[in-house]
């Protein structure tokens, strides 16, 4: 009888613990794996989607943790760990970054983009909420007007927040004169397995909406030559995509594809896109000390360029303590 109990015992183990392994595994990958590639936003993209903007922290974690300082792994709610800090901030959440933080943009109305703020919080770490909610954070994203200074909890580990994106009535009459007949678009493509990626359609304007939303980002690196070429292209491109991957140490590497109506125009975005990262790489060199690299090529109606952003690793590192 003992031996019959003990063969059970022992067969019941057998079945027990591979189960327990099997299940502890696909948990693991669920909460923690899967959600590092991919996008998780697409429930709620609004009709008439043209620009997304997808940041997926996760895949720099290790090198992002790697400059800050030991002690703020482990540490809950510390609001300083270094006089050399910026502004003072909680850290442990550094080192448990969100899989997801995506800005949706949409054109169902002429006068302002639909915003759609999304965050995929890590399992692991600290309510993001608690961290944005009342801290400052939406007023630092002037000029988009959000609904409410907090984020919305929608099911396990999903964040969003709504707000609007004034376009000035003199972008609003140059979209109209360059596209007459608005068009229903699909959401630009993306495939959530890059650090950033900023995918546009511009079948209705958006870039010229964008560039005249956000102008007081344009305006301390682009003179008024530069601005006043890139708003003459805007029509001529047809989707852009802009993402960017670090590749080492202090090294991040941006790659640029726009779509032009012809080859010709090609030409003539790729000229404006040269000069426009010489402008930025300039601002950055003087402001930040930071060195913009890199140069475009034209192939068929389609501009390629790569970039090469460097020299910012020792104010990141001061930035979180380290």
């Amino acid at each position: 009888m003992k031996i019959g109990l003990d063969k059970t015992r022992i067969q019941a183990l057998l079945i027990a613990v591979p189960v327990v392994i099997l299940v502890a595994a696909g948990l693991y990958y669920f909460f923690f794996i899967r959600p590092t590639y991919g996008v998780f936003h697409e429930p709620w993209l609004a009709q008439d989607t043209a620009v997304r903007v997808v940041l997926k922290p996760v895949l720099v974690q290790s090198y992002v943790s790697s400059l800050a300082p030991t002690g703020s792994r482990f540490i809950s709610g510390v609001p300083q760990v270094s006089s050399l800090q910026q502004f003072a901030f909680r850290t442990e959440w550094i080192h448990k970054m969100p899989f997801e933080f995506s800005f949706l943009l949409d054109q169902r109305s002429p006068e302002y983009f639909g915003v759609l703020l999304f965050v995929r919080e890590h399992p692991a770490s600290e309510a993001f909420d608690s961290l944005v909610d009342n801290s400052g954070f939406f007023n630092g994203l002037y000029p988009i007007r959000w609904e409410q200074q907090r984020m919305s909890r929608q099911g396990t580990g999903q964040l969003i927040a709504s707000a609007t994106l004034p376009i000035p009535s003199a972008t609003r009459a140059s979209v109209s004169e360059s596209w007459p007949r608005y068009i229903p678009i699909d959401a630009p493509p993306v495939t959530g397995r890059r650090f950033i990626e900023i995918a546009v359609n511009n079948r209705n304007g958006a870039l010229m909406e964008l560039h005249g939303a956000l102008e007081r980002a344009v305006t301390p690196w682009a003179d008024v030559n530069l601005e006043r070429r890139m708003r003459q292209l805007w029509p001529v491109i047809l989707d852009a995509r802009l993402t960017a991957d670090l590749a080492g140490s202090d090294r991040l590497v941006f790659a640029a594809e726009i779509v032009c109506a012809t080859p010709i125009e090609a030409n003539d975005v790729r000229l404006t896109v040269q000069n426009a990262a010489e402008a930025v790489g300039r601002y950055l060199r003087s402001t930040h000390g930071f060195e913009l690299n890199g140069s475009a090529t034209v192939s068929g109606d389609t501009v390629h360029g790569e970039y090469v952003l460097s020299d910012f690793e020792a104010r990141l590192r001061r930035a979180l303590g380290g």
